[in-house]
């Protein structure tokens, strides 16, 4: 039983970060903090759009890295 609780524990919020990734990215600037190595080379709107872009799959892979343990506590938990 305790295994089926900790598993669900790491499976919610790690499934509500990558719901929510665009919307949190959108919310608090996340975007604004990504670095790109070639900016100068593309334009202003593509370096924008790229910056969205990665701040949302960096999202999407902590959550993703959330959910993992979650997910193997509960094959565990109901094997």
């Amino acid at each position: 039983m305790f295994l089926k609780i900790v598993g669900f524990i790491f499976l919610v919020p790690g499934v509500l970060l990558v719901f929510a990734s665009r919307w949190l990215v959108r919310k608090y600037g996340l975007d604004n903090n990504v670095k790109c190595e070639f900016a100068s080379e593309i334009t202003e709107e593509d370096l924008k759009e790229y910056r969205y872009n990665k701040a949302v799959a960096n999202l999407k892979m902590l959550g993703m890295l959330i959910v993992l343990p979650g997910i193997a506590l509960v094959l565990i938990a109901f094997r």
